[in-house]
């Protein structure tokens, strides 16, 4: 609270007499404070996405997966604060489709810059999400170009024509209050085109079954997302109905996939009930702030249930190799959000959908489905096929057979397995 206190900057003078701030200053300053509070949480996720992923992949690519999961972040953050941010909320002739001012954050004062900080880290997730449905056979320097294409140019395009005052798809009508489009629908896509055009791992075609090597990475993963999730989800005008319909469905998503895997295995799935709280968190980031908690907890189910099978479509019926279901819980299950706004929303932040007595909220929220679909697929598709072309997207097969970690890294994640060299031996 002192923290707090002193950042709203109440209190202040060097000759130590206190002023009181305007009602106004105090809000701005407030409204700023909770969204780099919030900022830092979803920042924290980056972790979570780390151990999530590796514990998901086998041991000898951890030492990978863990500095992409790092260094994407970083090469995104760069790309937005180049160009993406410009393009995303920036003016000009072109706004409505595209910003073209503001590049390298010229021309900005303390509180944009705030709202950049903010919007950063969300670039930064959706770069990140792809990282888990290429994971093991990816080259290294194609996945950093990708994470700046993701960050400068394709998430804050979308996101312009989705969040920016004068984006053609809210002109439109569609809501998504914290992403479950613009964030995780365009990551999840770009997941799909990425794990097409760089291909399955060997042996996913021959039907063998990988194993993730390291299951405390995952809940610990899961815990540190589901907690970075709060501020994903977050506004100083409905801080209370955020979070509790955050933290409700993400717990009927991993409740759901739970007993839904039990029913079809006789087993109550680790993976499953982790994947099925993320499943709920996306599907419920575009209505957290438009539905009651009651509506929270059947988009939570639904999303759960969506999870267990949209990981086996994608594997049987696709035929695409995700390592860790990134394609299922951020692509389709973010489309499942779009479209629960337009059924569910109650007519918090003047929002209202099909419960509400406003069924027409639902076509909006299709044409940002659809337009996510194809955006994030078609530049997608060229993005990762002119990459492929270029400098290859694919890791050798020697270095996929072997682990990525010591071709790529010099480095593994437990040297403690690995066979000494002889010249090692007794020493």
């Amino acid at each position: 609270m002192l923290v707090a206190l002193l950042g709203l900057g109440i209190f202040a003078g060097s000759s130590g007499i206190a002023y009181a701030a305007t009602a106004d200053e105090v809000q701005a300053t407030l409204d700023n404070a909770i969204l780099v509070f919030a900022a830092a949480l979803v920042f924290f996720m980056q972790a979570g996405f780390a151990f999530l992923g590796a514990g998901l992949i086998r041991s000898k690519n951890t030492v990978n997966y863990m500095t992409k999961s790092f260094l994407d972040f970083c090469i995104a953050s760069l790309g937005f604060w180049a160009f993406g941010f410009a393009l995303m909320f920036g003016g000009g002739a072109a706004a409505g489709f595209v910003g073209l001012d503001g590049f390298f954050l010229t021309g900005f004062d303390d509180s944009q810059l705030v709202t950049w900080f903010f919007q950063m880290v969300f670039a930064g997730t959706a770069a990140t999400i792809i990282a888990g449905a290429m994971a093991e056979r990816t080259n290294i320097n194609a996945y950093f170009a990708y994470s700046f294409i993701v960050g400068a140019l394709i998430y804050p395009i979308y996101g312009h024509w989705v969040w920016s005052d004068t984006g053609w798809l809210a002109e439109l009508g569609m809501a998504d209050y914290a992403g479950s489009g613009v964030v995780h629908m365009i990551g999840g896509m770009l997941a799909l085109a990425g794990a097409k055009v760089v291909g399955p791992r060997i042996g996913f075609k021959e039907g063998i079954q990988f194993k993730g090597h390291n299951m405390p990475y995952v809940v610990i993963g899961t815990f540190i997302l589901f907690f970075g999730w709060f501020g994903f989800n977050i506004n100083s005008d409905s801080l209370g109905l955020n979070a509790v319909n955050t933290l409700l469905a993400g717990a009927a998503g991993a409740t759901a996939a739970v007993y839904v895997i039990m029913l079809r295995t006789g087993k109550a799935n680790l993976e499953m009930a982790c994947n099925g709280a993320l499943a709920g968190l996306v599907g419920i980031t575009a209505p957290s702030a438009h539905v009651d908690p009651w509506a929270a907890v059947v988009i939570g189910i639904i999303a759960g249930v969506i999870m267990v099978y949209g990981v086996s479509f994608v594997r049987s019926v696709l035929k695409v190799d995700d390592p860790v279901g990134a394609i299922t819980v951020h692509g389709i299950c973010g489309a499942w959000g779009l479209l629960a706004v337009g059924i569910f929303a109650s007519g918090h932040g003047d929002v209202k959908g099909l419960i509400a007595g406003n069924p027409a909220q639902i076509l909006p929220q299709i044409y940002g489905i659809l337009v996510a679909i194809g955006w994030g697929l078609g530049v997608g598709f060229v993005v990762f096929k002119g990459l492929d072309l270029t400098m290859g997207l694919r890791a050798s097969r020697e270095e996929e057979l072997e682990g990525l970690d010591e071709p790529e890294h010099g480095a593994v994640a437990y040297p403690e397995m690995s066979a000494a060299p002889a010249s090692a031996v007794g020493d």
